[in-house]
């Protein structure tokens, strides 16, 4: 076992934690949601949102990718502004923030050619920098993976001011469907920034070649060790991929997925979540583009390493965490989002759902977005999972991420949509604050 997965068995499991959905709304402790749309149309289709400070005024501005465009809403007016349109391959699909060259300025690593199911044309990796003048250029970085799906930034070797870019496609190449699980892998590869960012040719380093459907990925540091861990969410299930000081990957399977369901399997978004006294968790939506939340926890114990290889080649791993289905229906989930929106030191889930149940059921119908809130119980020990209802019919939630956009201390969270093609903001209140949006 190694200390990756040992710190994961007893980071939760001397807790006596399990996981039990609930449907309470403790109104009382949760803090209220103010909605303020920014923007009513980005583009036909609002692709991903993330927070950056772009003007470099000390605050976080949000901005948005649709097919076509990369957008910013300037705090605190929201004024939309555009970084680049009609300068990258349709479409784009995925974007991080990072000071790429070194210039105190933010810049933005972005994944376009989004053409799926076309697993055999190529997409596009760039980065977004200014020029001297502040003119936004386009900088390509050599990719020849087609559906780039999603990307990240992280401490992958843990150097000191160092940020390394993992990128993951969505499909192997040449893969067909509905089985998405047969044929090649997906190639998941990491990037090193070189001296001079403006040269195509980025030194890659392959992490991984052996999963499927690959829907998105998180950059962690997972064991304390100084070095970030990718969680990936697959259609074999979830794992943990991590990179020693010599350079060699590892794979670590600790969630099943929903294998059961046709055609689509496995797991599809995933995020860990921290709970106070040290625990974790890990979310997903399940199947791919699935119908259910599902929580993640580590086994109770130790215990001896089970002999299972559910991949060719791959060593006798330990057992499983413990899946938790904790919501369903939930037509189309796609965003999953862990932070913690009510101060108590419990990371709280943010999911976002795409359309409309199609079923008659005591859940919000959707699409939307939703916050479920963990707490122990007090009785059993239990951790259970409280769900309140942020937006019900607002937007069609393609992604979503929490950041403190007003800087008084709480997180807020920021959401977009496929079909209602809207930006929208929800500003975090306590209970008794009456007051709108900012």
């Amino acid at each position: 076992m190694t200390r990756l997965q040992r710190l994961f068995v007893v980071g939760v499991g001397v807790l006596g934690l399990a996981v039990v959905g609930a449907q309470s709304t403790r109104a009382d402790e949760f803090p209220r949601f103010v909605m303020q749309e920014i923007d009513p149309h980005a583009g036909n289709v609002v692709y991903a949102v993330t927070t950056a400070d772009v003007d470099g005024n000390g605050k976080r501005d949000v901005v948005a990718i649709t097919e076509d465009a990369v957008v910013w809403y300037a705090n605190p007016g929201w004024k939309r502004q555009d970084i680049i349109r009609k300068a990258t391959a349709r479409d784009n699909v995925c974007i991080q923030a990072h000071d790429i060259d070194g210039d105190g300025r933010m810049d933005f690593a972005l994944g376009a050619g989004w053409r799926p199911p076309d697993t055999k044309t190529a997409s596009t990796l760039q980065w977004l920098g200014r020029d001297a003048q502040g003119r936004w250029q386009v900088h390509p970085i050599h990719y020849d993976e087609p559906t780039l799906h999603r990307l990240r930034w992280g401490s992958v070797k843990g150097q000191a001011g160092r940020m390394q870019l993992v990128v993951a496609a969505l499909q192997g190449r040449g893969t067909r469907g509905p089985n998405w699980g047969t044929g090649d892998g997906v190639r998941v590869q990491m990037f090193d920034v070189p001296a001079d960012p403006t040269k195509a040719e980025w030194a890659a380093e392959v992490v991984d070649r052996s999963l499927h459907t690959i829907h998105n990925l998180q950059l962690v540091d997972l064991n304390g060790d100084g070095r970030d861990e990718v969680v990936v969410a697959a259609w074999e299930g979830v794992f943990v991929l991590e990179r020693n000081v010599a350079g060699k990957w590892t794979r670590t399977k600790i969630g099943q997925g929903n294998q059961e369901s046709r055609p689509s399997k496995g797991s599809s978004e995933v995020k860990v979540g921290k709970l106070q006294g040290g625990g974790s968790y890990v979310a997903t939506i399940e199947p791919w583009h699935g119908y259910q939340v599902v929580v993640y926890t580590p086994p109770r114990s130790a215990g001896p390493a089970e002999s299972r290889s559910p991949l060719p080649g791959q060593a006798p791993q330990p057992p499983l965490w413990t899946r938790t289905v904790i919501a369903e229906p939930l037509q189309w989930g796609h965003a999953v989002w862990c932070a913690n929106l009510d101060g108590d030191g419990d990371d709280e889930l943010i999911i976002g759902q795409r359309d409309p149940n199609k079923d008659r059921t005591d859940a919000p119908r959707g699409p939307g977005v939703f916050v479920f809130d963990p707490r122990t119980d007090a009785t059993s020990g239990k951790l259970m999972f409280d769900r309140h209802t942020i937006d019900d019919g607002g937007v069609g939630c393609e992604d979503a991420m929490a950041a403190d956009l007003d800087g008084d201390g709480r997180l807020d969270i920021v959401a977009g949509g496929r079909s209602t093609h809207n930006v929208r903001i929800y500003w975090n209140r306590p209970g008794e604050d009456k007051g709108e949006a900012p």
